[in-house]
This record gives structure tokens, sequence and C-alpha cells, in this order.
């Protein structure tokens, strides 16, 4: 039999299940409390979570690394000119 191997952890108690897919990593302007990111997923059930996450626990609790960073990561200006189209 072949073994699944999940890539994603879970990122807190409020979210049950796995993280299935990141659909968006964005730039956190207020910076709250060290949390510099934001971040837009869904999980096995399809359905859409989001949470503020430090660098640090971006790279900790969804297990990506810098490729996918830079593949799923949107600055606040980008999203901005985005949001205006």
């Amino acid at each position: 039999m072949n073994d699944i191997k999940v890539k994603y952890k879970r990122v807190d108690n409020l979210v049950h299940g796995e993280v299935k897919e990141i659909q968006l990593i964005g730039e956190d302007q207020e910076h709250e409390k060290g949390k510099h990111y934001f971040v837009f997923w869904h999980n096995h059930n399809n359905e859409s979570r989001s949470t503020h996450v430090s660098h640090k626990e971006l790279f900790d609790w969804f297990k990506i690394d810098q490729v996918e960073f830079d593949k799923k990561f949107m600055k606040a200006s980008d999203l901005e000119e985005r949001l205006e189209k």
C-alpha cells in the first residue's frame, strides 16, 4: 500500500483536519504582535480558513519552503492594486 503523506499539519485548535492548499500568503501591514503575514487556505473539507502568523510560524506550521512562499506571497501594495481593478 502507498502511504499518503500529509504536507501540512494542524495550524491551531480551531482547525479540524489538515491544510489542503494554501491559496494566498499576504503581507500584514498592521504587524499586530509580530504577525507579519496572513494566510488563506482550504482545509480537508474545502472550507476556507485564514489566520495571522509570524515568519517562523508560517514556515513551521504550514511546512512550506521558500519556493512555495515565493509562489503564494503577495505584497500589500499588489493586493490593493488588484482590488482596485
